[in-house]
């Protein structure tokens, strides 16, 4: 059997696994995000555009910390934003967020990125749009993200920028936008997707191999997105067997938990083509 088919059989076995999520528990995994997490009450707080804004340009930033995002990133934010008033502009958002920045690692490359955006035509017209106009838009303001950051649309930040974009959009209540943003690949995204036994090292080889698999889970759940899946395995990929079991069965689903350790402790590194 050659590679390629053994990598397919392997990406059959993962989507079966998946596909037995229950899409209630799909959303319960997005909002296990620390991105929702910590960020979620800001929604009401700030209004809609203003709230997309701070999620889009935190999630720019996201990338080169100083520790877990769970830990070192969002949950500061969190702190930051709770005792300080509303900005009532991009302007008050990048003086607001600028301190942070500027004791993070490779702060002068943030605080750059954080005016580059905020300073845009586009974050002042997201400013003041409603999640329906947003969600509409949703494909261009990839686009138009990509362009004002001078980046590829399919680099990590700018992908993460996206699901940050589309939760901000699900916390709104508004779920019909086109997310085929392709997943955001950071060292955990890698780590996981080699523990799965898939020997792939560029970054669009990895984006091309779970794009495959999402095409196959919504072949039976059309519901699922990319942003369900990253969340999924992200999370994933900092745990061991024992993690991993008490993370299915809190979300109620012990089989699933059972059906990936069995996938990953019968790994055999399998070259994608």
């Amino acid at each position: 059997m050659s590679g390629n088919e053994n990598a397919n059989i392997r990406k059959m076995k993962l989507s079966d696994v998946f596909s037995e999520i229950p899409q209630d528990v799909w959303e319960n995994i997005v909002k296990k995000e620390p991105e929702w997490l910590n960020m979620e009450t800001f929604s009401h707080r700030f209004g809609f555009g203003p709230f997309a804004v701070l999620m889009i340009v935190t999630g720019l930033n996201d990338y080169q910390l100083k520790g877990k995002a769970e830990e070192a990133y969002w949950p500061k934010i969190q702190k930051i934003l709770e005792i300080s008033l509303p900005p009532r502009s991009p302007t008050e958002l990048y003086n607001l967020l600028r301190p942070f920045y500027q004791k993070e690692r490779f702060k002068e490359r943030k605080i750059e990125r954080l005016g580059r955006f905020l300073r845009s035509p586009l974050a002042s017209e997201l400013w003041i749009n409603p999640p329906q106009r947003v969600s509409t838009d949703f494909l261009n303001i990839w686009s138009q993200i990509a362009m004002t950051m001078h980046q590829k649309p399919q680099a990590k930040t700018i992908a993460f920028a996206m699901k940050c974009l589309g939760i901000s959009l699900l916390i709104a209540g508004e779920y019909k936008f086109d997310f085929t943003v392709p997943i955001p690949v950071d060292s955990r995204v890698k780590e996981f997707t080699k523990q799965l036994g898939f020997q792939v090292n560029k970054e669009e080889d990895i984006r091309k191999l779970w794009d495959e698999i999402l095409s196959m889970l919504q072949c039976r759940n059309p519901a699922i997105t990319m942003i369900h899946l990253d969340s999924f395995v992200w999370q994933l990929a900092s745990m061991n067997k024992y993690n991993l079991q008490n993370y299915f069965r809190d979300l109620g689903n012990p089989r699933i938990g059972d059906g990936i350790s069995s996938l990953l402790q019968s790994t055999t590194y399998i070259k994608v083509v």
